[in-house]
């Protein structure tokens, strides 16, 4: 022990003596270490587990032989390639080393379930293709059943059955588009799992596969190639490249299985753990403000006993270094045990997402060097970064400020510290209109967002003398000398006030920007649909991609042909290179397509587009330098390559995409034909419920799609953002529990210095009651502070990120500030602070009166 510096025996004495002091500081930084190393844990295990899966499901898979080219449209990870024909099969197997070859056909199959509803297709793609009796080139295996060996017979991942209820012996039916009776013999796992993620998968007969999803009879997506014992994957991907035709190439079966690693990566983990690492990041911010606010407050107290230490020698080096050695004391123990805690957290995430429908690929946590010692270093640097200016300020202290009672703080309103706050305001204002307006930059939105959030927490404690004024005033004509205490107590240092409600007014600015951001991509969805759809129902296929399986093709001509519908258009999709870059078209009949869609201003004739005509909205057509009547060269994933001349010009591309072209341009190069949506203007007079009978009358012979008004379209097009805000305000729960803690911790530190005073109100008089009731209304008050604040903050940031939104697309995104989720916001908040006070009235009322009096 003689070993120890004087630092360091400063600061074990400072520990021992006062180490409950700083439970809220151990709190917070476990918590938010908690959340960032279980992020990264969680994202490491679903990595390996899912390349596991891939590995497992196709180990006997050496090779596989695809088109060369794939055309990919903005937006899109996994491209469209052209089909091979399904003869090479026989002449692959006939190659030296290869023991099998097995055309694989594989396109978008929609399930429905035993009470009629679609399995899936919220996300995840639904799948259908060829049951593959080799068991070496199937990634799918028998749990249950057999083989499906006549038609109409599948295999059905087990996962999807248990979600839509169905078992062996059950029928139902597929839409591939089209629909067709299903009756189910067997149920497979894929590497050993219920199913490949949310993915879902039916096995159908070869014939079956090669009538509803093959393009055309004898062509199949890709061949799959098992090789003899004793030929090494590349020898025999150098063996197959002789005998493959042009523009079909042959990878190895371990790069197949990276490819889909890596598309899975790319499209859901990479995205999901970035997104679950945001918040992370803001449950940390909020920490450091609830960590500084308590070194901030304990140096305070302290300052007497520093000035003592400075008075016997002690150097300012010396009690910086002290109060920095405590809180790295503190950071290394809580980060350690936020360590445990983060394993803690991936395991029950590793047991949550099967509960939810989501399931969490097998085997254990895979715990990196990387996913511990960075949360660990993050602590530490936080906690040390949030004392380091008390440490500082803590060194400064003066020998003879040992002399005095008290010591005033006047930081908080100086006026230093208001003209830095202004100036980051206006710079502030200044970068976000100029990223906003003047000339889109999401960087410029960006910085002046961080400008934004610095400003605020400069001018809190200047702002927070005026504003616990006026929020405040209500209490002294309605909670009397009580209310009068709690806001005089809350005005006593308006710097540690304002540090306090920083931490809540950050979890709520981050709430308050997602549901404002949120109501204003409802509102957008809601006018986008209002302006630019003009029918009066819409059949939809709501799922992955375009719609997931789709809807048939004949859909809209059957419903065309009753007498309750005036027009019927679908809407396919296609994918061709435009002048060499990949895009995707909208694939239709462009007159029909005009009578229910609002296109704005159109130039050229949308009739007049034939086999050989293209449609260009007028932003893709200015970027591109395109008019009527010139020529682009599209190249198609077949192969082929067509010139087509621009024959009309459209204003809007809301719903309908940036390029048009007809079902007959189409055909030659379509893989398969399908809808994502159909829309339906009623004839005259017709009355809405009957037309919408008579639409979905037609609409169960095709699969039974969802029928939809034009609202009811609108609301379920933007049904997704709910889902996404409920995790949104699940995640920032972590934020504002640490926010409470800080406002706790602080009250909690706060009564400790005020001891004396406390026992001094309750011997003239104030009950336990009056006493508790003072100190929640102070904890109210600095919550009602900080949610202010988080609101203002909030709704500013929300407004930026909208216009940022807006300035880097096509679309014009439309503001909107929802009052009553807002409303709710602030009830919450001010709820959370009466809430973090209870347990500090609880401590102040059970003080000793003479005890306290006789404090120091």
């Amino acid at each position: 022990m003689t070993s120890l510096t004087p630092a360091a025996r400063l600061a074990r004495t400072s520990l021992r003596g006062h180490g409950r002091r700083f439970a809220g500081t151990f709190v917070a930084a476990l918590l938010g270490v908690a959340f960032l190393a279980g992020t990264l844990v969680m994202g490491d295990t679903l990595r390996a587990g899912f390349d596991t899966m891939f590995g497992t499901a196709t180990r006997g898979t050496d090779a596989v032989v695809r088109s060369e080219n794939a055309i990919t449209a903005p937006g899109e990870s996994q491209g469209a390639r052209q089909p091979v024909a399904t003869g090479l099969a026989d002449r692959i197997a006939r190659v030296p080393g290869v023991a099998a070859a097995v055309p694989s056909m594989q396109g978008m199959g929609r399930l429905l379930g035993a009470d009629g509803d679609p399995i899936g297709g919220q996300g995840p793609p639904t799948l259908a293709g060829n049951w593959i009796d080799d068991p070496g080139l199937n990634p799918y295996r028998l749990a249950e059943g057999r083989a499906p060996a006549a038609t109409g017979e599948v295999v059905v991942n087990r996962g999807a059955a248990d979600r839509g209820g169905l078992g062996i012996g059950d029928t139902t039916t597929l839409r591939t588009p089209d629909p067709v009776r299903v009756t189910v013999v067997g149920l497979a796992t894929f590497g050993g799992a219920d199913g490949m993620a949310q993915t879902t998968f039916t096995g159908m007969t070869r014939a079956d596969a090669e009538k509803y999803l093959a393009p055309r009879p004898g062509q199949a997506s890709s061949v799959l190639v098992r090789a003899r014992p004793g030929t090494g994957q590349q020898e025999l991907v150098d063996a197959l490249a002789p005998v493959l035709p042009a523009g079909v190439e042959a990878i190895t079966g371990r790069a197949a299985a990276e490819e889909d690693s890596e598309l899975v990566s790319g499209r859901f983990l990479t995205p999901f753990t970035t997104f679950l690492l945001v918040f992370s990041g803001v449950a940390l911010l909020v920490a450091t403000f609830s960590i500084h606010n308590t070194f901030a407050i304990v140096v305070a107290q302290r300052t007497r006993e520093n000035a003592l230490l400075r008075a016997l020698g002690a150097s300012r080096r010396q009690v910086t270094a002290a109060t920095l050695l405590e809180a790295t004391v503190v950071a290394v123990v809580a980060s350690g045990a936020g360590l445990a805690g983060g394993i803690g957290v991936a395991a029950g995430l590793q047991e949550l997402f099967p509960a939810i429908g989501f399931p969490f690929p097998e085997g254990d946590l895979v715990v990196s060097g990387t996913s511990m010692l960075l949360p660990l270093a993050v602590g530490v640097v936080v906690c040390g970064v949030s004392a380091l200016l008390p440490a500082v300020r803590a060194g400064r202290t003066a020998p003879l400020a040992a002399l005095r009672e008290t010591a005033v703080d006047r930081a908080g309103t100086s006026r230093a510290r208001t003209v830095t706050g202004a100036a980051l305001g206006l710079a502030a204002l200044g970068l976000t209109l100029s990223g906003v307006l003047v000339a889109p930059s999401v960087w410029s939105a960006g910085a002046g967002a961080v400008l934004a959030l610095a400003a605020f927490v400069v001018l809190g404690p200047v702002a927070a003398s005026r504003a616990l004024r006026i929020i405040g005033g209500p209490l002294d004509r309605t909670r009397g000398v009580t209310g009068a205490l709690a806001r005089r107590n809350a005005l006593r240092n308006p710097r540690r006030t304002a540090a306090t409600a920083s931490a809540l007014m950050i979890g709520v600015a981050v709430v308050s920007l997602f549901t404002v951001f949120g109501a204003s991509l409802k509102a957008t969805m809601d006018r986008t649909v209002s302006r630019s759809f003009a029918g009066d129902l819409a059949v939809g296929a709501p799922g992955f991609g375009a719609g997931g399986s789709g809807l048939s093709p004949r859909l809209a001509p059957a419903l065309a042909e009753r007498p309750e519908v005036a027009t019927a258009v679908g809407l396919g999709r296609g994918v061709a290179e435009v002048n060499g870059e990949g895009r995707a078209l909208t694939v239709t009949d462009p007159e029909a397509l005009a009578a229910s869609f609002d296109l704005g201003d159109v130039q050229g004739s949308l009739g007049a587009l034939g086999t050989d005509g293209i449609a260009v909205t007028r932003a893709e057509a200015d970027e591109r330098r395109l008019e009527v009547g010139d020529r682009a060269r599209l190249a198609f994933a077949d192969g082929t390559e067509d010139t087509f001349t621009v024959r009309a010009v459209y204003g809007r591309s809301e719903l309908v995409g940036d390029y048009v072209l007809t079902r007959e341009a189409w055909a030659p190069h379509r893989a398969r034909d399908s809808d994502s949506l159909v829309s339906v203007t009623l004839a005259d007079g017709v009355r809405p419920a009957e037309g919408e009978a008579a639409v979905a009358e037609v609409a169960r012979r095709y699969g039974d799609p969802e029928v939809q008004t034009r609202e009811e379209y609108a609301r379920s097009a933007a049904g997704g953002i709910d889902m996404m805000l409920t995790l949104v305000y699940a995640l920032l729960a972590l934020a504002v529990a640490i926010a409470l803690l800080g406002i706790a911790n602080t009250l909690t530190l706060a009564l400790h210095e005020r001891t004396r005073e406390l026992g001094l109100l309750r011997a003239v008089g104030q009950t336990r009651a009056q006493l508790r009731a003072m100190v929640r209304w102070e904890s109210v008050l600095v919550a009602a502070f900080g949610t202010v604040g988080g609101l203002a903050l909030g709704g500013f940031l929300g407004w930026v990120l909208v216009r940022a939104s807006d300035g880097a697309s096509d679309s014009t995104f439309a503001f909107a500030l929802p009052p009553l989720p807002l409303a709710v916001v602030a009830l919450v908040g001010v709820a959370a602070g009466a809430l973090a006070g209870l347990r500090p009235a609880r401590r102040a009322a059970r003080l000793d009166v003479l005890r306290a009096i006789a404090s120091e």
